[in-house]
C-alpha cells in the first residue's frame, strides 16, 4: 500500500490534481474581482445646477448613469435642474452605479387663491404669502373699511377666491383709503434689500416704484444689493398708495446710512 502511495507516478498525478484546482481557484477569483470590479471605485461628481443633459455628460465619462426620481417646485432655483442626488457628491461607487436625482420643476404648480377679501392688509399679505404668492402693488380706493381688501389682480386682470394662478405669481391688492384722503410718513429705506424695503413700504401702506441698479454687474450681484438713495425724504408724510423710487447699489461706500433719530429702532 505504501509502495502504491510513494509511486511516483501516483504523486505526479496528484501533484497535477493540486495545481489544477489551485489554478481553478485562481481564475475564478480573477473573473470574480473582474465582475464586481473589485477595488475599483469612482467619486460621485456633484451634479448641483446640472440639467438631464449636462448630467449625460459628466457621468458618461466616469461610467456612471442617472435616474430622475422626483421633480419639485423650488422659486429660487433655475428651472430644469438638479437639486438634489443620492449617493451624494464625493461619494465611492462601483462603475455603472446608477445615480438617482431631484431636478426643480419647469413650471410652478398652480394654487387656489384664498379668499382675503375685507380681510386686513396685514392678516391677507401673511395669509397670501403662506400660499406662496408674492405681494406686488398697494393701490386705494374709497371704502369705508379703512385698509381691507376689497379686490385682488394679476397683471391688471381681476382674479377672484379660488381661482388658479401659479404659485409664486405676483398679487396686487386694493385697498381701501376710508372716507379721507389719509396721509402716510415716508419709511427710510437707505441699507436696505429689496425684500426689506418692500415689507417696510407695504406697512407704510406705499409702494415700490422705479428700482435703479448701480455697479451691479450680475444678476447674483444685485439680488445682494442695497438701498442708497430713495425718491421721498422719510417721515415726509405723502397719501397711501404713493409709489416711492429707489436706488440700488453693490458698493457699500456708496451708501451713507444716515436715518433720521426717530427711525434708529425700526431700522438695521
Amino acid at each position: 500500500m505504501l509502495k502504491f502511495i510513494f509511486n511516483k507516478s501516483f504523486l505526479t498525478h496528484v501533484a497535477i490534481a493540486i495545481a489544477v484546482v489551485l489554478l481553478g481557484v485562481w481564475i475564478l477569483l480573477k473573473f470574480i474581482d473582474g465582475y464586481t470590479n473589485n477595488g475599483q471605485t469612482i467619486t460621485v461628481p456633484s451634479l448641483s445646477g446640472l440639467t438631464p443633459s449636462e448630467i449625460e455628460v459628466v457621468l458618461k465619462d466616469k461610467n456612471l448613469r442617472f435616474e430622475i426620481i422626483d421633480s419639485v417646485y423650488a422659486e429660487k432655483a433655475e428651472k430644469g435642474v438638479v437639486l438634489d442626488q443620492f449617493p451624494a457628491a464625493d461619494d465611492m461607487v462601483k462603475e455603472n452605479r446608477t445615480i438617482y436625482v431631484t431636478v426643480s420643476k419647469v413650471i410652478p404648480p398652480k394654487i387656489a387663491i384664498p379668499d382675503v377679501v375685507d380681510m386686513s392688509q396685514r392678516l391677507a399679505i401673511a395669509k397670501l404669502q403662506s400660499y406662496g404668492l408674492k405681494i406686488g402693488r398697494l393701490d386705494y380706493t374709497p371704502s369705508e373699511c379703512l385698509n381691507c381688501v376689497v379686490k385682488l389682480n394679476i397683471r391688471g386682470k381681476e382674479v377672484r377666491p379660488n381661482d388658479l394662478v401659479s404659485k409664486g405669481s405676483v398679487i396686487n391688492l386694493t385697498l381701501g383709503s376710508g372716507t379721507s384722503d389719509e396721509k402716510v410718513l415716508v419709511p427710510y429705506l437707505v441699507n436696505l434689500s429689496k425684500q426689506e424695503a418692500q415689507s417696510k413700504l407695504q406697512e407704510s401702506f406705499l409702494n415700490m416704484g422705479a428700482e435703479i441698479y448701480e455697479d451691479c454687474k450680475t444678476t447674483s450681484d444685485s439680488l445682494s444689493a442695497k438701498i442708497y438713495k430713495q425718491s421721498q425724504t422719510a417721515n415726509s408724510a405723502i397719501n397711501m398708495g404713493y409709489s416711492i423710487d429707489v436706488w440700488f447699489t453693490c458698493d457699500p461706500s456708496k451708501i451713507n446710512y444716515n436715518p433720521p433719530a426717530d427711525t434708529l429702532n425700526s431700522n438695521p
